[in-house]
This record gives C-alpha cells, structure tokens and sequence, in this order.
C-alpha cells in the first residue's frame, strides 16, 4: 500500500509542472499534464492539448489520438488528485462511470448531437476520434488515474463490464501505488542469465578489449532470459535499459508481423526473415567446442532486438506450442566499456527507419548548439528532460525547437503538426545543418511561445466556462500554421524573420488570416475537423496564398 514518502514523492513531480501564467495553476490541473507525457510518452505540449476537462466535459477529462508509427489508439483518461495524504487512502471515484457509458454510445454511433452537449476542446477530440475510427484496427485505451487507491473491487469491475461491452476496448486503473512505481528511478540490477546455443551454430572472435560471439538460438530461449522473475506474466524491462526503443505493442504493424511470422506454418523461416538480436555484456563465457554449449552470461543489456523480443514474449503467450520451431540469429558482444556499449546501441539501431531522437543527442551539431544556448543563460535539452532540475522557462528542448523551426524556418508546418518524430530521422540533415544557428532556433521557439500562450489562455478559459474567440479555437491543432504565416507576412512586408520584435507584433494579423481561412473551409465542408485540416500539405499553400493576395492587396491600396 502507498505511504506518505510515494504520496510526496508524486506531489512533488506535479507541482514541476505548475505554470500559472498559461492556467496550470493548481495540482489537480498539472497531474493531468504530467500524466498522459508520462504514459504516452508524448510532450508536455502535447499533453496540454489533449486537455479537454471542464463543464461539458462528458466525463472525459482528456483525449489522446495516438497515429504514431502505425498505431491506431484512442485514449480516453479520467483523473482524480487529492491534495493531501489522508485522501488518498480513499478509492478513486467511480461516479463518473455512467458518464463515460453514454458517450461512448453517441460518440460510436456517430451522434451529432454530441456538438451541443460537449464543450469546444471535447467536440474537436471526437472529430478527431471519429476520423481514427473509420481506420484500421482501431483501439480506445480507457485509463483512471488518481493519487489514491484504484476503485473499488466491485466498482472496478462495474468499470471494466460496462466499457468492455464495446469492441476494441482495453480499461487501465492507475493508483498512488502503481504511478509512483512508474517514476521511481530504481538503480538498475546487474542481470546475470545464461543461454543455450543451437548445436554447434555459433562463432566466436576477439579484437583486443571487445569480444564477440554470433550463434542461433531457440526463440523460447529468449522468452525465458526476458520473463520477470518475480511475475512470468510480465517481461523484465531492465534489461532493456540501454535500448533506445520502447516497445509499442501489438498495435505497431511491425510487431504485429512479428507475432503473425512466429506463430505462422512458416514460423521455421523466422530465423532468415528477421535481423535478429544484439546483446551487450560484461562477460560471456562457454565450453568450447561443445555441441549445443551455454553460455554464462553476465551483466546483460538487449540493446537492439527490443521489439523482437517483445514480440516474441507477446506469441509465446498466445501459443507457446509454436515456438517450438523458431529460431532466431543472437549476437553477443563482451565490452565493459559503456561508451563503446552505447555506440553498439546506436549503429545497431540507426539501420532502422525510425531514428530516436536519443541517437542524434551526442551529434555535433547538437553539442554546438547547447554550447552557444549556454551562452544566452538557457539549457538546451539534446536528450529529453535533460535539464529537469532547471527552470522551465529557461530549458530549450531540441524537438520542440526542431519543429519551431520546420514551421518558420523551413516552412513545413505540416509536418511540425502530424510527423514531429521526422526530425530526428529522415529530416534531420535538412533540420539541423551547419548554417543553423541557435538565434534562428531561438527566434522560432519564441514567436511559437507567444502563438502558444494565446493557446493555452483560450483553452484555460473555455474549462473556466469564461468568455473566448470562438475564431480563435483552430489554434489548438493551428499553432504551427499561425507560426508559418507570420513568416509569409514577414516576406511580403520585407521584414527580417529573426527581427523577434517585429516579428510578434504579426500575430494578431497572422491569426485573423489562419481564422478566416479555417471558417470559409469549414463553411464549405460539414465533417470539417481541425486536426484533418492542419496536417493536410496542401493547407499552408492556401495560408501562403491568401496572405499573399491580402498583403498585395493592401500594398496596392497604400
């Protein structure tokens, strides 16, 4: 049972994400933020846009439409947050279930009437859920998080009966207990296992201080070296710990072929159609010469192979009987150097398409730039969270920058909305060159600021049920675009784009033209949706040239 240490343990993480100046102004409005950034993996900004708490909220206090990397997942979050530790010895509240129920039923079948009875930030999420439903597989991930105890028993039950009426549905409780034990960092074990080879189909070599053996093993060798050893059920994350990858389930196509592949009549071709799997130790040793020998294996990291591993844990549940016949290609490398231990995870995974951000963290040029931020009394975060303990407003984060600059500096607003993870992978050559300098980085971020502060004080005010620019509601998924057409204006009228102070005196007129955009589409078009809108390429072309046309305009006038 959580104690007083987990519950300030958690009290102090949310009050780091206090910021009263854009209406995070208690703990029970920045738990939230902190929670579906921690679970989804997703930004901070990102977190405050999923926001949709407040009168007219249906029980839903936040939506997250998850399309990353293939995936094809809505989440729905209820939260509840106490401010003292007595409270949390009380059961999350399960009053809001039925809530939950009814819009579950307008939202699935289709219920327009859900405009009127949904406030603005909800009734744009169920556009966007709407669209995600009409893909393939689809799943609603339904989470009740609160500092206290999960629901009751009964009530919990209740819960996961009435959701689990509708397909597709998959219902997580997440208590004090459990949410601290997500955030607690725990010193890592040293994980010691052994595996058995396939007879004698191994090969070993040695290049001064690193040593090396590549071998096949059986596929249900490596779900019993991944198995917790304190819960079968569940696979033992730290030995993942040097992986860059986090695992995305089955709802990634990949690792969905993956489990399709082991599980198939041509499962015995697994060990030709897959890359295999990378290990790192500290020390392998093994009789020589012996047919199907074990290697002794000490202190081991997974470093590449994550998903495959996985995968393959996720099939063994399924059908255990098939991997009988899987065999997969297994390379262990001995080093005790880490340096040498984090380069194998890197170039072992950049052969990937999808490039973590954490690959590019020790580039040059983002050394660089942190240097030249550190000059201007700012930290620049190459990693993420990396300067956690500084103060907010003085922390520059690379991704955020990086899409900053895509929407002004190289006009691809676009793509800064819908494929934020490109930066770090295909685009990064074309993001982060030598002529960029942390100024054009710091002139983006900070006009983006002001857009955003406009933003976060328009939705601030629709949860307090205050009076806002119904206009003014495209921001939300429209930052980015008001961000490209402050640039545009900039051009027409001459005016140098990294001239902050010129430049910010723009927005007002940059939303006027996004906004009269957005209500002539929307006029024309009644599945409108915002989210759809801005990620569509061919938007900026006609923000570009409906400025194009009113600055002319206007010039022509003068």
């Amino acid at each position: 049972m959580a104690n007083l240490l987990d519950w300030n343990t958690l009290d102090h993480k949310v009050k780091a994400y206090l910021d009263p100046d854009n209406g995070i102004d208690t703990e029970q409005k920045a738990f939230p933020v902190l929670m579906v950034s921690s679970l989804l993996s997703v930004s901070d900004e990102e977190a405050e846009d999923s926001i949709t708490d407040g009168s007219k909220d249906r029980g839903v206090d936040a939506v997250f439409v998850d399309d990353r990397d293939g995936r094809n997942s809505i989440h729905v979050f209820q939260f509840k947050y106490v401010d003292n530790f007595e409270n949390t010895k009380k059961n999350f509240p399960s009053g809001e279930i039925d809530k939950l129920v009814s819009f579950f039923d307008d939202l699935l079948d289709e219920n327009k009437s859900l405009e009127k009875t949904c406030n603005p930030l909800l009734w744009n999420k169920v556009k966007e859920m709407w669209v995600a439903l009409n893909k393939p597989k689809p799943s609603i991930e339904v989470h009740f998080c609160g500092n206290t105890l999960p629901m009751q028993d009964d009530e919990k039950d209740r819960a996961d009966s009435s959701l689990g009426k509708f397909k597709y549905f998959n219902i997580h409780h997440h208590s004090l207990d459990s949410i601290v034990e997500m955030f607690v960092d725990k010193k890592s074990a040293v994980i010691n296992n052994q595996i058995q080879v396939v007879d004698k189909d191994y090969f070993d070599r040695t290049d001064g201080s690193i040593r090396g053996l590549i071998c096949t093993v059986e596929a249900t060798e490596i779900v019993r070296v991944i198995t917790d050893p304190e819960n079968p059920e569940l696979v033992h994350k730290e030995i993942f710990n040097d992986n860059v990858r986090v695992y995305l389930s089955r709802t990634n196509k990949i690792n969905r072929k993956i489990i399709q592949t082991a599980l198939s009549e041509d499962n015995p071709l697994f060990w030709y159609l897959n890359n295999g799997i990378t290990i790192t130790c500290d020390s392998f040793s093994y009789p020589k010469g012996k047919r199907a020998p074990m290697v002794e294996l000490k202190n081991i990291q997974i470093v590449n192979g994550g998903q495959t591993s996985n995968a393959l844990f996720e099939a063994n549940q399924i059908a255990p009987e098939k991997l009988d016949d899987v065999l997969i290609l297994i390379r262990i490398i001995e080093t005790k150097s880490q340096p040498v231990s984090l380069a194998i995870a890197e170039s072992t995974n950049s052969q990937t398409p999808i490039k973590s951000r954490d690959l590019r963290s020790n580039d040059d040029i983002q050394k660089k730039l942190e240097e030249a931020f550190e000059g201007m009394g700012l930290f620049y975060e190459r990693k993420l969270n990396q300067h956690s303990d500084k103060p907010k407003t003085y922390r520059i984060d690379a991704l955020t920058a990086g899409q900053a600059h895509l929407a002004y500096g190289l006009e691809l607003p676009e793509v800064a909305k819908k494929d934020r993870g490109r930066i770090f992978s295909d685009l990064y050559e074309q993001v982060f060159t030598d002529e960029l300098t942390a100024d054009d980085l710091l002139c983006s971020i900070k006009i983006l600021n002001v857009i955003e502060g406009i933003k976060k004080k328009l939705q601030s005010s629709i949860r307090k049920q205050e009076k806002f620019e119904l206009d003014h509601l495209f921001l939300i998924d429209g930052a980015y675009h008001t961000l490209f057409a402050i640039g545009q204006i900039c051009d027409e009228r001459n005016i140098d784009r990294l001239n902050f102070e010129e430049a910010i005196k723009l927005v007002p007129l940059a939303i006027s033209y996004v906004s009269e955009l957005v209500i002539e589409t929307q006029n024309k078009d009644e599945s409108f949706s915002f989210n759809r809108y801005f990620k569509d390429a061919k938007t900026k072309t006609k923000v570009a040239s409906l400025i194009q046309n009113k600055e002319r305009e206007n010039t022509s006038q003068v």
